[in-house]
């Protein structure tokens, strides 16, 4: 019984120092959404927050209103796109503010289960479970948005948008001597 309990402690300290997100931790306080799971690098943290972070298999398909914002003279948004597009992420960002609220809410609920000598491991998990299913909502709430924002645009408007992106991509990695 004393080797099972080693074992757990064991496990548990290698989970607290992995790079993989515990419940909450996918969306950030300022809403901000991570739909890739995190990489494994072996980069140093600074080299790699001086290029940028990479654009994950997702995130490489689509494009942020922001970056469409940016471009929108070089891409040729014309007016019945551009508000279209607003009307999209006010729609997108009035849905994530409330799964938002939902989230924090679920995460004071999880950190009050957590915050005892001895935890009750079923509330635990179930509180877990709750702070999952709010980032998950909130995470298909915005790859909705983005979808509806990408698909606002033409494909040849799609094209130069990521010809820009991956231009200014490349000229900020190399700026810093790289």
């Amino acid at each position: 019984m004393r080797g099972s309990w080693v074992f757990g402690l064991l496990a548990l300290a290698g989970c607290a120092r992995s790079a993989a997100p515990l419940p909450g931790d996918s969306v950030s306080t300022d809403g901000a959404v991570a739909l890739s799971p995190p990489k494994f690098s072996t980069v140093p943290a600074a080299t790699a927050a001086q290029d940028g972070p990479a654009l994950g298999p997702v995130e490489s398909k689509l494009f942020a209103p922001e970056l469409v914002m940016e471009h929108q003279g070089a891409i040729g948004v014309a007016p019945a796109q551009r508000d279209a597009i607003l009307k999209e992420v006010e729609r997108g960002q009035a849905e994530m503010l409330h799964l938002q609220w939902d989230l924090n809410g679920d995460k004071e609920k999880l950190v009050s289960v957590l915050d005892t000598d001895k935890i009750d491991e079923a509330k635990a998990i179930a509180a877990a479970s709750r702070v999952m299913d709010d980032e998950n909502r909130i995470k298909s709430a915005h790859l909705s948005m983005l979808v509806r924002v990408k698909n606002a645009l033409s494909p040849e408007q799609q094209k130069k948008l990521r010809e820009l992106r991956d231009g200014a991509r490349v000229a900020g990695a190399g700026k810093d001597g790289g």
